[in-house]
């Protein structure tokens, strides 16, 4: 049985709305690396770069790891077919708060400049306290 990862992801709202993909689609679909194996069940931390944002704004579960993108009415930039790509689902609602910034980050070991992160035990922990679970 595989072990429930956890990762910080950051998203760039000049390229896409995940906020409006969450809300309008109830997911939102990410783009597979080679640095990014993401399994289904994996937790994800959303931090926003770009909108006023500049914070941590969702806890998301990896619900398909094998998935066409379904998010084209959300791209700023010139939109990009991707017909295998991670699908994630929000466990919590947006956080509104101004506590989760790179700084935070910075406080709890998390480099700013990381774009993709897998987080420990005691970092999960203080993120997780600022999600309240829908499920």
């Amino acid at each position: 049985m595989k072990t429930r990862r956890i990762f910080l992801l950051k998203g760039k709202e000049n390229m896409i709305d995940h906020v409006k993909s969450i809300q309008l689609l109830g997911c939102a679909y990410w783009k597979k690396a080679r640095n990014k194996k993401l399994n289904v069940g994996d937790i994800c931390y959303l931090y926003l770069i770009g909108k006023g944002h500049y914070q941590v704004r969702y806890r998301l579960e990896v619900v398909d790891i094998s998935c066409i993108r379904e998010d084209s009415s959300c791209w700023i930039a010139p939109f990009k077919a991707d017909n295998d790509c991670y699908k994630l689902t929000p466990t919590a609602g947006m956080y509104e708060g101004n506590r989760l910034s790179l700084d935070t980050l910075e406080e709890i070991g998390i480099n700013r400049h990381a774009q993709f992160k897998e987080l420990n035990e005691h970092q999960e922990a203080f993120l997780k306290q600022y999600f309240q679970q829908l499920r």
